[in-house]
């Protein structure tokens, strides 16, 4: 855990994190549009999962040089785009930004995605080739790197499942999208009319803040049944 939190994005995301937070001019409007592309990133990520939910590369696995890709999918997202998931991922980050209302945050954000997330990419890139061969070397001639810009991959590969999107846990970016909404949300109400219960409003206030509350909590004790788990014995027979 502590290694996964001194990985490149975790430590430039901190402090970035940090300027939202300080920095953000949210205006009802741009609540509107940032909620918009949050929400349409998420449906891609959603999509994407679903093909492959259960079977995407595992960087832990890789690490130890047992990370098995499967089959490769060419349908649904991937047919025009090669890493849907990121590419969902940056709508959500430019929904966030219109949220915040500030250029500088969009361009460093602009600027975290290209040079951590760029350089993802290649590396999965390179291990799905050295895995799958030719038929992938033809996927990547057809379909673009990081955005749909061109026609539907014609050899289209691999089916939509509930098992894709369970082993995901994309249940978990849904929760803390909604999350950083409710922040801001209350942000921009607690700006604009200097106080955060007003007589007419409190129920909904405090309603997200119990569900801020509730997510957080809810984290925290599945991390800490997971490192349980992880950290339990094995027992074998004899």
């Amino acid at each position: 855990m502590k290694n996964r939190l001194l990985k490149p994005r975790f430590v430039l995301l901190y402090p970035l994190g940090l300027c939202f937070a300080l920095a953000a001019r949210t205006t009802e409007r741009r609540l509107h549009i940032g909620i918009g592309l949050i929400f349409l990133g998420l449906a891609i990520r959603i999509w994407a999962n679903g093909y492959v939910g259960h079977v995407k590369v595992n960087r832990t696995k890789q690490a130890h040089g047992q990370a098995k890709i499967g089959r490769l999918i060419t349908a649904g997202p991937y047919a025009f785009v090669r890493h849907p998931l990121y590419f969902g991922s940056l709508l959500m980050g430019a929904g966030f930004c219109s949220i915040a209302g500030s250029i500088w945050l969009s361009l460093a954000t602009a600027g975290f995605f290209l040079f951590v997330y760029g350089k993802k990419m290649a590396e999965e890139e390179e291990l799905i080739r050295e895995e799958v061969g030719q038929p992938y070397v033809k996927y990547l001639a057809s379909v673009p790197r990081w955005l749909p810009i061109h026609g539907r991959y014609r050899d289209r590969q691999g089916l939509w499942t509930w098992q894709g999107l369970a082993a995901s846990r994309e249940w978990k970016t849904i929760v803390w999208s909604i999350v950083l909404i409710l922040v801001f949300y209350l942000r921009e109400e607690l700006l604009q009319e200097g106080e955060l219960f007003s007589p007419n409003n409190w129920p909904k206030y405090a309603a997200a803040i119990a569900f801020i509350v509730a997510a957080v909590l809810f984290d925290i004790y599945l991390r800490f049944q997971s490192r349980k788990k992880i950290s339990a014995p094995v027992l074998k027979s004899s």
